[in-house]
């Protein structure tokens, strides 16, 4: 079941981010409270009472989150839906839980009139499977960014809604 994120599911969420870390960004507790406060659509996938996953959904206009990745899609685009991350646990992957949730933060960005959804993609260190899913789903590569250096770097995606 897809549903809103509550303060309970602070412990599950980081630890679901930290097992997915270098394919989401680190995150701590201020970020996570931070994401609470200012993002739209932070949603988080319960099954049988347990938190397996999470995705956390911003929109422009979010000056408070100081992110390299979001500013570029930000320069980009008027209105948009921006994924900053989606991570699953690792016993609950390979069962449609990504997909789920991209449809749902998806139909909400149609809902709410804006027209495109982002995501970035890490190039160095590669993420092949997750390039994969977002080129399935429709997305387009738009650019490649290195925003913390030369070791790291990122493919941007859009989809149009």
């Amino acid at each position: 079941m897809i549903r809103s994120y509550q303060p309970d599911d602070a412990s599950a969420v980081l630890a679901i981010n930290e097992a997915n870390v270098p394919a989401v960004g680190e995150m701590d507790i201020t970020k996570l409270e931070l994401f609470a406060e200012i993002a739209e659509w932070l949603k988080v996938v319960e099954i049988e009472g347990e938190v397996v996953g999470l995705l956390v959904g911003l929109t422009e206009g979010q000056e408070r989150y100081k992110s390299p990745n979001y500013a570029w899609f930000s320069e980009r685009h008027d209105s948009f839906i921006y994924v900053d991350r989606i991570a699953i646990g690792e016993g609950a992957r390979n069962q449609g839980l990504g997909a789920k949730l991209y449809d749902a933060f998806a139909e909400w960005g149609r809902e709410s009139g804006r027209p495109v959804m982002s995501a970035e993609v890490n190039t160095i260190p590669d993420n092949p499977g997750s390039h994969r899913f977002h080129q399935r789903y429709g997305f387009v590569e738009v650019g490649r960014e290195r925003p913390y250096g030369p070791n790291e770097e990122v493919a941007m995606y859009d989809l149009t809604l």
